[in-house]
């Protein structure tokens, strides 16, 4: 691996992606979240073509640095995975795979520039790369008090919502919150005892998502994904959190219903007790897979 790309970065559930993908020589597979390459690098050893996409203009440099041993069997896209989804389904292009991996990248939250991480000393700018007009904090700045209680509360599934808002409001005007740090210090004094886990890290999470639109991005690929699969092809989807997984869950349920999708998942795949050893990362992890039809239902 060349020296400038992390080389701790461990791809979740791997095993399990190559095992539904299925990749063998001259099959064609769309990465939808390429990060580091970590997945595409297996599917690529498997003798498939892969077509890496991520919006964040890093991850396609150090990725392309680490797969550039393939050759023109691997290539890359920039944009946000439903934008380029559309236009790549619009475009007439099928894959017999697709792959997608929700949530922030291990390299986005281990770099401190990015205020991703409750002790970073910068601005949370939270932003995943191209496609987010303003940051965690302009986020922060622009909503009232109330609306931003309800991304808390929407997007982070914390029941306190409305106690942290108006913390993290009445701190702002106050000039004490300008860092990650900050951020994740007005939570906790805002709701005092003990917790199992660090209490901002729900509110870090609701804001990352409002600022990358990241629901509204996996709403938009799965409703094009059957349109990117060749009959028979399959789409696995990798979640981190209960809002992510409902509407894959549900996705693929009605399109399985409808016919559009042969088979799909009723239940999820999580990390193996292996792999939870060696990547706490994976702990949330949750696959689904789909099947698409060979043919639509009705057709002879």
């Amino acid at each position: 691996m060349p020296d400038d790309v992390p080389a701790l970065h461990v791809p979740v559930l791997l095993a399990e992606v190559v095992r539904h993908l299925r990749p063998v020589p001259g099959s064609r597979m769309l990465d939808c979240t390429l990060g580091l390459g970590g997945h595409s690098a297996a599917l690529l050893e498997a003798g498939a073509r892969v077509l890496g996409l991520d919006r964040d203009p890093q991850a396609r440099v150090l990725a392309g640095r680490r797969l550039e041993r393939f050759g023109d069997r691997f290539s890359t896209r920039g944009g946000t995975f439903a934008e380029v989804a559309t236009a790549l389904a619009a475009a007439g292009e099928r894959f017999d795979g697709v792959l997608a991996d929700f949530g922030v990248s291990s390299f986005q939250l281990d770099e401190q520039s990015r205020g991703f991480g409750i002790h970073a000393e910068v601005a949370p700018d939270m932003r995943m790369g191209e496609g987010c007009p303003e940051t965690a904090l302009d986020l922060i700045d622009r909503l009232s008090e109330d609306a931003l209680a309800d991304i808390i509360f929407q997007y982070g599934e914390e029941r306190r919502s409305r106690r942290i808002a108006r913390a993290i409001k009445r701190d702002r005007r106050a000039g004490t919150l300008a860092s990650s740090a900050d951020l994740a210090a007005t939570v906790r004094a805002a709701v005092p005892g003990h917790h199992p886990r660090h209490p901002a890290l729900r509110t870090f999470q609701a804001l990352r998502i409002a600022v990358n639109d990241e629901l509204g991005e996996i709403a938009r690929l799965l409703e094009r994904l059957p349109d990117l699969l060749a009959p028979g092809g399959v789409a696995v989807v990798i979640s981190f959190h209960s809002l992510e997984d409902r509407l894959v869950k549900e996705s693929f349920r009605a399109l399985r219903q409808s016919g559009v999708y042969a088979d799909a998942a009723r239940r999820v795949e999580t990390a193996s007790a292996a792999e939870l050893a060696i990547n706490s990362r994976s702990h949330s992890a949750k696959l689904r897979w789909a099947l698409r039809a060979a043919a639509p239902k009705g057709s002879p």
